[in-house]
């Protein structure tokens, strides 16, 4: 009788020691997906001034097209920085204009401001040139703030980290995927090797 208790006693803890390794490694297994990444593919080159030759000698003899008017309510919706001074559109992902060599940029795999825990993409080019829309962001720190305007709401996003990773047509992307969130990347200034990724989390939308 007395062996039978053992051995009762040795199943009943084995059993419990399974099942603490089991809800450990639940808990770990959580813990990853919620620092999940997401690894996208872009093409951000340096950009200075990229203005042709050719177009020079063009206005030497003939009056310069003037480029289409913006319309603020053709955009999808605008990024705004005060730190920086910057308010700027962005168009839609099949819009012919959404192309970094001439706006800030919606990323295909973007979800859309008002996506619960969504991640919105922005890519634009630093430098000198007219289109190189990021050119402050490396003045940008971990607590500053970035607001996108969308469907007449404003949703405001506090920077919780930034990070470089080599120009190598891929970029890794570290984020919460329990939160919503608002991701910048651009080439990385004075470095044409890396490019920058700001990592932004929603804080309120009013």
């Amino acid at each position: 009788m007395s062996k039978l208790s053992n051995k009762t006693i040795v199943i009943i803890t084995f059993t419990l020691i399974i099942l603490g390794l089991l809800l450990i490694s639940n808990d770990y297994l959580k813990s990853k997906k919620e620092k999940a990444y997401e690894k996208i593919r872009i093409s951000l080159m340096t950009t200075e001034d990229n203005t042709p030759k050719s177009v020079e000698k063009e206005e030497t003899k003939e009056e310069p097209t003037p480029e289409p008017e913006k319309v603020e309510n053709e955009y999808l919706g605008v990024l705004e920085i005060d730190k920086i001074n910057l308010s700027q559109g962005f168009y839609d992902k099949d819009n012919k204009d959404n192309n970094v060599s001439k706006n800030v940029t919606f990323l295909e795999p973007s979800n859309y401001p008002d996506e619960k825990n969504g991640n919105i993409i922005l890519v634009a080019h630093s430098g000198t040139s007219h289109i190189a829309y990021f050119k402050h962001l490396y003045q940008l720190n971990v607590g500053d703030r970035a607001r996108v305007i969308y469907k007449g709401k404003t949703y405001t996003y506090k920077i919780e980290n930034i990070y470089y990773e080599e120009k190598d047509g891929e970029v890794t992307i570290y984020r919460d995927t329990n939160k919503s969130t608002l991701t910048m990347i651009t080439c990385t200034k004075n470095d044409d090797t890396k490019q920058t990724i700001y990592i932004a989390y929603l804080e309120s939308v009013r």
